[in-house]
């Protein structure tokens, strides 16, 4: 199918539901369709997103897809279903910037310029924040690299450019390369891609302490690729939480995780060094603070108000 000019955000959600009605707002004004793929969510994001389609019907696109194994499929099913020329890789916990001088509607007036030389890919930073709304990973080590694999995908306040826009090519599709999911063609995108000079949304990586705790093995799981002995995540959780945390209750496995791995690591999200809050995660911060974390003199602690583990838990995806 030949692919019309604009732009095709594709989002994937799995128990999202204290980012994703936030994220998807944000992107309404830049995509000219938003498709967005959930691989199985117990929470409330799917009637989350169901509502949104009732109120942009025309714009977001919904597909439950509970059977899909792992996340590169994810994308591949989003991006069979999405008909425009450039592709945003995007997730649920992306809050773009809707004003302002990061506002992604700068990016989107450079990509419909529809010039053929413009570069095939986009690389953007971006600022994140981690556990809640108000703190962040501490900064990389020097020389850009983060040597306690335990808590690799704890986000710093910023991330260097990474390519998520890319101009479809014929044969581009999502795979996974080892630890990560990428692209067919993510080291020619990687060397053509243009550079953004600004982040054009926040990484609010806000979940349940079982959503961090499984996000994380689940990346252990893939960089070990042991797949005849663990042929799933589940069957890998079954033998690392007790072998690795000393315990068969996976409840005690996440909390241990949290203390051991990332509370000791966030530090505050420092506006004046970092960048200021996209509008509507100031929203997000004055109407629902339930992820928000106790300050102590000895850091950040266990939320205030807790949140049930997800019965989902044992997804593969």
């Amino acid at each position: 199918m030949k692919r019309l000019p604009g732009i095709s955000v594709l989002i994937a959600t799995q128990n999202e539901e204290a980012t994703v009605a936030t994220s998807i707002r944000s992107f309404l004004e830049f995509g000219d369709e938003i498709v967005v793929v959930d691989n199985g969510s117990t929470d409330n994001t799917i009637d989350i997103v169901r509502e949104l389609v009732r109120a942009f019907p025309d714009q977001i696109k919904f597909h439950h897809q509970p059977d899909l194994p792992d996340l590169y499929h994810n994308r591949q099913f989003a991006l069979e279903q999405s008909r425009f020329q450039w592709l945003l890789r995007g997730d649920s916990d992306y809050v773009a910037y809707t004003s302002g001088p990061r506002s992604i509607a700068n990016l989107r007036a450079y990509l419909k310029q529809g010039s053929r030389f413009l570069p095939p890919a986009i690389a953007v930073p971006q600022v994140n924040v981690s556990v809640d709304l108000w703190h962040t990973g501490q900064p990389l080590n020097p020389g850009g690299m983060n040597t306690n694999l335990d808590r690799w995908y704890l986000p710093p306040p910023t991330s260097a450019p990474m390519v998520r826009f890319f101009r479809f090519l014929p044969g581009f599709r999502f795979e996974r390369r080892g630890r990560w999911e990428a692209t067919r063609y993510h080291k020619m995108y990687g060397v053509l891609a243009k550079r953004w000079p600004n982040p054009v949304w926040m990484h609010c990586t806000i979940k349940p302490d079982m959503h961090h705790f499984f996000r994380s093995e689940r990346t252990n799981w893939r960089q070990l690729g042991d797949f005849d002995r663990f042929p799933t995540l589940a069957s890998y959780i079954q033998y690392i939480v007790e072998e690795k945390y000393g315990t068969n209750d996976l409840d005690e496995a996440a909390r241990i995780y949290m203390e051991r791995h990332v509370y000791p690591f966030l530090i505050p999200y420092d506006e004046a060094e970092y960048g200021p809050y996209p509008k509507l995660v100031r929203e997000m911060m004055l109407k629902d603070p339930v992820y928000k974390l106790e300050n102590t003199p000895t850091g950040p602690v266990r939320r205030s108000v807790t949140t049930p583990a997800n019965e989902g838990a044992l997804q593969d995806a």
